[in-house]
Parts: structure tokens; sequence; C-alpha cells
């Protein structure tokens, strides 16, 4: 694997894994944790001062996926004030942008300058309180013109020079690739930010799991897995099922999340997993409720600001998360009379067709949903199968996220908004 493919969050086939041995030992997952403050409280926590197997299904064989995400990197901190700090286009492929880092502290240490490519949204972060992020990104799109870029930049050393402005202590969060010696910008953040990363995610909901596994509390499948090296998706599916007839199986199921990308979070959603009957390779339809009920938490979300304490505990509300069917069934909006499962496509249809639609480049999916391919759509059966199949397209993860909340949305409550 190349190490651009490390930045972009991959869905994991889970059948074509293979079963595995189904257990690691807990050193194996402590590996994973590179924060020494959560290492030594989960340890205390699991009460794993002596190796112990953890037995779950496939847990070998993710593990090992992990690890190679989170073993590929090093995580430092370079500490600088913006007026040492420029940028530059990069003369690659990839058509980067680059960051100049100059007479700051590299994890403690003091250093001239240090070069390293802008990663995910890090040029946004660093330009938005001077209000250039736009324009900085049109350059970077557009026009690529260097003198321009390097016009922008002057402007503000000559603003710092001349006291017109005072400059701000910047943290710049960098990723080092210790195969290739490059170091890139992941995000720019405060000395508040932690580094629970899909390491910390992967190794605590999988010991908490374990753990609820020799209570006999319920059982749990991975029903899906997404990675990179800065997001995880886990989503786990209950044993409980509610059949409906003639359309398949509802389970109730809970999807962890972990995004340490700028200012982003980690937590636990409450989602269902819809099992079509009689149909294998169309896949399952994942619906994501986000509609308040009284008495019901669909989500509970964290910044990477709290305690150790904090994270680790999260975990915790696994065993009482997982979404009541019976309480979600009013919101099955396909099943009403008053729905129409061809209205539903279109629903669907317009968010995906859209002239600023993200998807417009996935043939695939547009041409899933059109009219002329589907033709019309005149049962939920059909309509059903229709969302299994987009469920199966490979995309960019995040393209894939806002697909599903689209369809949860027409699915659940007949409207076609993501928020």
């Amino acid at each position: 694997m190349v190490t651009r493919d490390y930045f972009v969050q991959q869905t994991i086939r889970l059948a074509e894994l293979g079963e595995g041995n189904g257990y690691v030992s807990s050193v194996d997952l402590l590996k994973l944790i590179k924060d020494e403050e959560v290492k030594n409280y989960v340890v205390n926590k699991y009460d794993l001062a002596e190796p112990v197997e953890i037995e779950l299904p496939k847990i070998d064989l993710l593990t090992a996926i992990v690890a190679r995400y989170v073993n590929r990197f090093e995580t430092q901190r370079f500490k600088v004030t913006e007026d040492n700090v420029t940028t530059s286009f990069s003369d690659n492929e990839e058509k980067d942008m680059e960051f100049t880092l100059k007479n700051g502290t590299l994890d403690e240490f003091d250093v001239d300058e240090l070069n390293a490519i802008a990663l995910y949204d890090s040029i946004r972060l660093f330009y938005d309180n001077r209000k250039l992020s736009q324009y900085i990104t049109f350059l970077k799109k557009e026009v690529r013109d260097k003198t321009l870029l390097e016009a922008v930049n002057q402007s503000w050393e000559d603003r710092f020079a001349q006291g017109k402005a005072i400059p701000n202590k910047k943290i710049f969060r960098l990723l080092y690739d210790k195969l290739e010696e490059q170091h890139y910008v992941k995000a720019i953040n405060s000395d508040k930010f932690r580094e629970y990363g899909v390491g910390e995610t992967f190794a605590v909901a999988f010991l908490e799991l374990a753990k609820l596994a020799k209570q006999n509390v319920n059982t749990f499948f991975v029903s899906s897995f997404a990675i990179s090296e800065s997001k995880i998706e886990i989503i786990l599916r209950s044993s409980l099922e509610k059949h409906i007839p003639a359309l398949g199986v509802v389970y109730p199921s809970i999807t962890i999340r972990n995004d340490d990308q700028g200012n982003s979070s980690f937590g636990l959603y409450s989602s269902l997993e819809f099992k079509l009957t009689n149909i294998d390779r169309d896949g399952n339809v994942h619906l994501f409720p986000n509609k308040k009920e009284e008495n019901i938490t669909t989500d509970k979300a964290y910044t990477h600001t709290v305690t150790t304490e904090t994270f680790v505990d999260s975990y915790v509300q696994i065993e009482d998360f997982f979404a009541d069917v019976e309480n979600f069934e009013d919101n099955f909006y396909f099943m009403k009379s008053a729905a129409d499962p061809d209205q539903l496509r279109a629903k669907i249809a317009e968010k995906i067709l859209g002239p600023r639609s993200p998807f417009k480049g996935i043939g695939k999916l547009t041409d899933l949903f059109t009219r002329e391919t589907s033709s019309h759509v005149d049962n939920l059966a059909a309509l059903l199968k229709l969302c299994g199949r987009a469920e199966m397209i490979d995309m960019n993860f995040d393209l894939k996220f806002q697909l599903r909340y689209i369809i949860s949305n027409v699915l659940l409550y007949g409207k076609n908004g993501i928020d």
C-alpha cells in the first residue's frame, strides 16, 4: 500500500478476510495505544498487568489491519509562531501545498527549519483566522500561481514586521512517514488536543466488547469496518432482530467513530442494519436515526480535549447504547401507506443527481437511481435493493457517509436532507 492510501478511509470487506484465529493477546491490543496515559488507565481498568487472550470473531485479522496504519507513522508536534510559517505549491503529481516551519520546537527539540506536505484541512485551518482560506483554496485548485501565493505570504510578513499584527502561537500536528522519511501536516490544534487515534479507539472498544461477551450480555457482530490513519468506523450489529415480512430483518446496531483530523470528534451513534431477504450480493442497508425521541439517545460525541478517563469510559456505554428497534419502528417512513417507493427513489436521486452533487463523478451510483436505468420502482423490495447496491459501491468514505444519511433520512423520515 502506497503512502497516500493510508490517508483515504477504506472499507474492509469482512467476508474476504476469512475467519482467522478469533483471538489476540492483550499485548497486541495495548501496542496499538500510543498515548501512555491512556495505556496505563486501560491496563488498570481491564486488569491487563499480565497478558490475557482476548477472544472475539476476526479480532486477530482486524488488529493486524489497524496495526499497519498505526505503525506506519509517528505523530509529532511542532510549536511555532505564525510569522515563521510560509506555504508554497508542490511540484509533485498530487499538486500538494507545503508548509515551511522555521525556528520552532519539534517535540521540545529546537529545529531551524522543517518542510511538511499539507494534508486534509490543514491549509484552511492555517488561513482561516486571516479570512483567506477560500482565496488560498482557489489559488491551489485553479491558478497555482506561485507569485500570488508569495505575495500573500510577504504581505503578512510585512504586517508582523511592522507590528500591525501580532503573530499567534501555532501547534502543527505532524505525521512522520518512517518509511519514506517525509513529514505531513495533519492539522493545527491547541495544546489541549489529545492524540486519541484509531489505535486507541479500536483497542478500547474491543476490550469492552470482550468484557461484555464474557458476561453473555448480548452477542455482537462487526458488520462494517472502515479505516484510514486518522479515521475509523466500526458498525456492530446486535444478535437481536425484528423480521419485516417479505422485506428482510432489522437489527439494532451501534456505530463507533473516531475522526482526529482538525477539530473533529469521536463517539457512539445509534444505527439500524437492514438485511434484505434472500439477497446476499446487494449487501445491507445501514440506517442512522437522527430524530430526537423521548428517552432515546441517538448519539454521544466528544471532543479530543476530554480527559483520559472520559475517553476510555465512554466505551462503557456500548452495552446501553443499542437502539431498540421497536422504538424506531414508527419512523420507518418507507413502510407507511403514504410512502410511494418510486417517489422515495426520486428523493434520493434528487440529492445524488443535482447540479451541485458531490456524487457526480460516481457513475455506478448515479446510474443506479436514475429513472432511465432503474425504471419505475413499484415496491419496497426493489427500493431497498437499490439502496443495498449503493452501499456496495466503492467510493470515498466521506461521500459514503453522506450517502448513508441521505438514504436514512428518506427511508426513515421521508426527507432528503443530510442534517
